[in-house]
């Protein structure tokens, strides 16, 4: 049964709102001009500069500095890098671009934010709805009842896909007032551009790319191609072709000039300076390429979770844990910030016990990573140690192991972490009691795997049973020297089987398996014999309960099954520990 843990992950619901447009330049004052040609880019947000600057909560923007905003989940304006912090719950932090002065901002999960002068408007990924405060985090305020996505905003207008509504586009003042809708598109992926709105989806069943002015009207079709990321920057749009792989187009804001810059599927699309800043979905590796397709190079070996160009660097994180930064050219990669710092808390748990009644007692210490309160939180085991009564070590297992940039352990929930899944227990029945502890506790039925490590008398050491790792939500009968094992994949199969340990070995010596089709339920019996399993019995069972089902089977009163034995537990977490002694 293969192993399996679902490690909860967030943002997932915001691939259907992927604006992934940004466009950076020099970080200076500026004032903006909007050019007939639409060359003023729609992730950014520039406005003249004031003496006066009104910093009431619900004020209209102030730009002083120019803004990148890429993908929704980051974003650059001036000296200060916005992101959503994944090792806090999704919620929104900044810090300077040199690492410095990193604070937390909200405390809503924020799927979905976009930087405007003095001002932050995101999405409460708890409520949908769109949300403003002021970029130091002060002024909270709710905008909107519409539970929206895909937002932007240029001057004193958010534009949005109001959910509510069919994903239908929306716009109304940065003060929440005004509220109006556009027209009936349903734009997947939006760009706001000086007077026009840039967006893909399917409108009336024809798809394609599309903009109107930002009041709705004067639709135009660009293209029939349909994007998977898009993003507009100095009179083209720059788009990830799912007609044709995934691979980088570009084709005018006028809709000319179509055409293929590289096979490579372009993700994080920044444009800076004539030159094109991506993350390659082929291998989520960074890349940049000029803006006409020539002098592709590959940046960096580091994979991309997001990335946002500013000035002369390239700022990005790999998996969430780390923020780093490099050059433009790749080169002088350096660690800007360490978010796992102070999230992770270590943990120990120790047990004492002999092996036999007439061995002295050995000391038996598990390590792991706990984060936070919440039971259903990942954390990590991350080794054992064996020593014996005068201190010395008898076995020391490290499950330490480096992914991306990431250290990390045997994966288990919060809630198996305060014992690690350590057991003392005589795993084969030879009368010498072994040492388990948990290898991964997760998947849809919380089902549990161990590493087990077999006493040899003759040695003195222990010995790690490779094949113990297999056996499911394992189940000890000493009586009967055996290992029930059972886990399910969903509510339609599971399957039981019966372990001994052979030849050094623990083997399946027995198994049991059913699947249901159209209410009835197909049992298959197998048995070892002569080394290879045999198929012993093959049943139908015609309509009722499962229960009934198993009954009817005989799998019940079976004096070998006995399924209605709690033994045959299917949930893991601590439901384990009474048969595992």
């Amino acid at each position: 049964m293969k192993k399996s843990l679902i490690i909860f992950t967030v943002f997932l619901f915001i691939l259907s709102f992927s604006s992934c447009g940004a466009r950076s330049g020099k970080l200076e004052e500026v004032e903006v001009s909007t050019p007939e040609n639409g060359a003023s880019d729609t992730e950014l947000s520039v406005f003249p500069v004031t003496s006066e600057m009104d910093t009431s909560p619900l004020s209209p923007p102030v730009i002083t500095s120019e803004v990148v905003n890429n993908c929704g989940d980051c974003a650059l304006q001036g000296s200060r890098l916005y992101y959503a912090n994944s090792y806090d719950n999704g919620t929104l932090y900044s810090m300077n671009t040199d690492g410095s002065d990193n604070r937390k901002l909200n405390d809503d999960w924020t799927p979905w934010f976009y930087v405007s002068g003095d001002r932050i408007y995101y999405q409460n990924g708890e409520d949908g709805k769109i949300y403003a405060m002021n970029t130091d985090g002060s002024g909270q305020q709710k905008l909107s009842d519409d539970n929206s996505g895909n937002i932007n905003v240029t001057g004193d207008r958010i534009y949005y896909s109001n959910t509510d509504d069919d994903f239908t586009l929306y716009s109304m003042n940065t003060d929440g007032s005004d509220r109006k809708k556009l027209n009936g598109d349903n734009p997947l992926y939006m760009n706001v551009v000086g007077d026009r709105i840039y967006y893909s989806g399917n409108l009336s069943g024809s798809k394609g790319i599309y903009s109107v002015k930002t009041d709705g009207t004067d639709r135009i079709k660009l293209t029939d191609d349909s994007p998977y990321r898009m993003t507009v920057a100095d009179g083209w749009v720059y788009y990830n072709n799912e007609d044709d792989d995934t691979k980088l187009y570009a084709i005018r804001t006028d809709g000319s000039d179509r055409h293929k810059l590289t096979d490579d599927s372009g993700l994080n699309i920044n444009v800076v300076d004539n030159r094109i800043y991506y993350t390659n979905g082929n291998d989520n590796k960074i890349y940049s390429i000029n803006t006409d397709g020539s002098d592709r190079k590959p940046l960096s070996n580091d994979t991309a979770e997001w990335l946002v160009v500013g000035g002369s660097r390239i700022y990005y994180t790999i998996t969430g844990a780390n923020i780093y930064y490099m050059n433009i050219d790749g080169g002088d990669k350096r660690l800007l910030a360490d978010l796992r710092s102070g999230v992770y808390k270590d943990v120990t748990y120790e047990i004492s016990a002999s092996l036999r009644k007439d061995m002295p007692k050995y000391r038996f210490t598990a390590t792991g990573m706990t984060q936070g309160a919440d039971e259903w939180v990942a954390g990590y085991i991350m080794g054992l140690e064996v020593f014996d009564e005068k201190g010395r070590s008898l076995l020391a297992a490290d499950f330490s192991q480096t992914v991306l940039d990431e250290v990390i352990g045997n994966d288990a929930y919060n809630i198996m972490m305060d014992t690690m899944g350590l057991h003392v227990t005589d795993i084969n029945f030879d009368g010498y009691k072994d040492v388990i502890i948990l290898n991964s506790f997760g998947g849809a039925h919380a089902n549990t795997w161990y590493d087990g490590w077999l006493w040899n008398p003759e040695t003195w050491l222990f010995v790690k049973a490779e094949s113990f790792t297999d056996i499911c939500n394992p189940a000890l009968d000493p009586e009967k020297k055996c290992i029930y094992s059972t886990g399910g994949s969903g509510a339609g199969n599971r399957g039981w089987n019966i372990y001994q340990f052979i030849d050094g070995e623990f083997k399946v010596t027995n198994s049991l398996s059913y699947n249901e089709a159209n209410g009835d339920y197909y049992f298959q019996e197998q048995k070892l014999v002569n080394g290879e399993m045999e198929i012993v019995r093959d049943d139908v069972i015609e309509g009722g309960s499962f229960d009934d089902a198993l009954s009817v089977a005989g799998y019940i009163n079976d004096d070998l099954w006995q399924l209605d034995n709690p033994r045959w537990y299917g949930v893991g977490g601590h439901q384990a520990d009474q048969w595992l002694e």
